[in-house]
């Protein structure tokens, strides 16, 4: 018997607003959630998962890290997806502040960000990352977005959610076939804010509620102040890197990024564009 195909992968490189949309969704779909344990049931991380779950025979959704391959664990059963992308710099200058949670890094100086950025525009991508199957950056996004596939995917740009996070309540609503009411849109999006999602940080570590924002293992940066939700900015690496560190994003991620609406021709923040092949083609 073939597959039911009833996921809806929430998907996205690491660092790119994968547990902001996971939260808006559900509060789209569930109601506004309260934790990050609330939100692991409604939208299990694959990658977390010890043991992969029997096939879903309900429209369920997962959260992934990984590029999409017919290899990739449940590949067989997406029904649909919701690709987050971001501009290539501010993942790669999230990614550098985020091995500060579990202790791998902890030096963020100038120095130590050069070396950073040597090391992650040379393989594309964060090494971590590669070595756990994800990829680079540009290939990962290729996969899920430059690829004809046999379910719909939708595409939503971290910094268009920024500018208007309920034009993008309302496009999940219509990808999902959800009808919510500009009131319960307003209050998902509310729920779902960057101060809102930190108000739940500190509860989850205040409670030691095990989950994406407090795990044993990192008490010892959780206590020196290291946060998952650092800054939700877009455009920071404009401002942090050198001039020469952007002209290298952009001379290799350049093409990609053109195709997604970010500004190629300058380096700096991103910015909206017309739609390219790829966001046509999702």
């Amino acid at each position: 018997m073939a597959n039911a195909r009833n996921i809806v992968w929430i998907v996205s490189y690491p660092k790119s607003g994968n547990t902001w949309v996971r939260f808006l969704v559900c509060n789209l779909v569930y109601g506004v959630q309260l934790s990050a344990a609330a939100l692991n049931r409604l939208v299990p991380d694959i990658h977390e998962l010890r043991v992969m779950p029997e096939l879903p025979t309900t429209a369920v959704f997962m959260k992934t890290h990984f590029p999409y391959s017919p290899a990739m664990p449940l590949a067989a059963c997406t029904a649909a997806a919701i690709y987050v992308v971001r501009d290539p710099a501010d993942v790669m200058l999230s990614n550098f502040h985020y091995g500060r949670r579990d202790g791998s890094r902890t030096n963020t100086s100038a120095t130590a960000l050069a070396e950073y950025v040597d090391r992650y525009l040379a393989a594309r991508g964060a090494a971590r990352w590669i070595e756990l199957g994800m990829g680079p950056w540009d290939d990962h996004v290729r996969s899920w977005l430059a690829t004809r596939h046999p379910f719909p995917v939708l595409l939503l740009r971290y910094e268009d959610l920024q500018r208007d996070d309920l034009a993008g309540a309302r496009a999940l609503c219509r990808f999902l076939g959800v009808t919510r009411s500009a009131e319960e849109m307003a209050r998902a999006v509310a729920g779902a804010s960057f101060d809102r999602l930190k108000e739940i940080e500190e509860h989850d570590i205040k409670g030691e509620n095990v989950g994406i924002f407090y795990k044993p293992y990192l008490r010892s940066s959780i206590e020196a102040g290291v946060r998952f939700m650092r800054a939700g900015k877009s455009g920071e690496a404009a401002r942090v890197l050198s001039v020469e560190q952007r002209q290298r994003v952009h001379a290799i991620f350049g093409a990609l990024m053109q195709e997604l609406g970010y500004v190629n021709a300058e380096p700096g923040p991103a910015a909206a564009q017309t739609a390219g092949s790829i966001r046509s083609s999702s």
